[in-house]
Formats: C-alpha cells, structure tokens, sequence
C-alpha cells in the first residue's frame, strides 16, 4: 500500500507547531489542577493548622500498629481516591518496620463532589467495623485499596460476609446509613485542620507534641523523613 504524504508550508508548520505547544501546556495545567482537587500531587501545599485540635486516638477509631505507640499518623482518606490507595502501602510499610513506635488511625474524608462511591464505601467500612472490629475494617481496607476499578454494594456485602459480619445486620446499617454522621465528624475535623483533599496525613508524637503534616501521597522516603522529624 503506497502512503500519501501531506505537504504543509513552511507558515502553516509554525502555526500548528505553535497550536501543539499551547495545547501541550493548556493539558499539563489542566492535569495538574486535577491532581491538586484530588490531594494527590506530592506538591500540594498544606494550610496552616493548629494540630493541638486533632481528636486524640480512642476506641472508636480504626488502628494499625501498636494502640499508645508514641508517634501516630492519622491519615484523612477516600475509597475512591487513586492517590489514598497509592499511599496506602506506604503508611503500611512504615507501621511494620516501627517496631511498634508508630500507629496508623485512618479517618474518613470522602470527596463526595467528585467521588460518588467513597461515601457508600466509608459507610460500608464502618458497618463492618461495628460488627467485625478492628480486624474487620482493614481487611475490608485492603481489599478496596488493592482493587479501586469496581466499587458497589454487592462487593461490599461480599466483604462484610468474609469478615464475619452478619450479612442481614450489614444491609440494615448500610441502608439506615447509620454511621454517616461519624464519617461527617471525621470530614470536617480533616477541613478545619488544613486538608484540602485526599490523603491528608497528620504525624504527630504523642509524647513530645511535635507535628507535620504530609499533604498527598508522598513516597517512601519523603513520608518516612516526615515521620523522624517529629521523632
């Protein structure tokens, strides 16, 4: 097969040329502020925030790692959010090489503007958390964080019914939306703390009372860094 070949004047190749760049930084801008909406770019300012006002660790919360370790990282998350599960063996990662110096509590925070499925997913995790605890939760966790292409409330049901929840009790918590309000609770503590989006991370050392905060999803060494500044 004999390939044509399209003949473009000089003036007409600058032009397009011209046309390629500007479309090439109109997209770049444009990923960017997608990033930045999400929390996800790992150069996402963080607003100033008073930290002393994070809710300390207590029962209700959902816990990796040692309960009282002395440096605690509460990280605001999302279901959906492809940044939050990108970190997600991260922030696992660090908990296991503690030594039981470092405790992980995760919070809710779905972006219900731009992700239909984190708020149904939250109310998922917590109606599992209510009936398989603790343990419950993070397999639940693990399984979306490890897998975000199919969100839905028959996979959820699935999972609460691995985790050894009562599958009639899980349909009636999921359909009352009986823990809406707690995730509302954790939402709003993460915005009056600084957090612009998802993940939003507070490191803080229970015992000294130093901070810092690590806005998006930061990669092993940086989080880490943050984590032995507040050591």
């Amino acid at each position: 097969m004999q390939l044509k070949k399209c003949k473009v004047s000089t003036s007409t190749a600058i032009m397009i040329a011209g046309l390629l760049v500007a479309g090439a930084i109109i997209f770049v801008n444009v990923r960017e502020q997608k990033a930045g909406a999400l929390g996800g770019g790992e150069n996402v300012p963080a607003a100033a925030a008073d930290l002393s006002k994070a809710r300390p660790p207590s029962a209700t919360d959902h816990v990796s790692g040692t309960v009282g370790a002395p440096i605690v990282m509460i990280e605001y998350s999302d279901f959906e959010c492809p940044y939050c599960s990108m970190v997600y063996p991260t922030l696992k990662r660090i908990v296991a090489e503690s030594n039981g110096q470092i405790a992980w509590i995760y919070r809710n925070m779905p972006l219900t503007t731009i992700h239909a499925d984190a708020e149904p997913a939250a109310e998922a995790a917590e109606c599992i958390a209510d009936e398989a605890g603790n343990a419950g939760f993070w397999k639940f966790a693990d399984d979306i964080f490890g897998n975000q292409s199919a969100l839905s409330s028959t996979r959820y049901a699935a999972l609460a019914k691995a985790a050894g929840a009562d599958p009639a009790k899980f349909a009636a918590c999921t359909a009352s939306h009986q823990f809406k309000d707690k995730i509302a609770t954790d939402s709003a503590e993460a915005q009056s703390l600084g957090a612009q989006g998802t993940p939003y991370i507070l490191i803080i050392n229970t015992k000294t009372k130093k901070s810092a905060i690590a806005p998006g999803a930061l990669k092993y060494d940086d989080l880490l860094q943050l984590v032995k500044s507040v050591q």
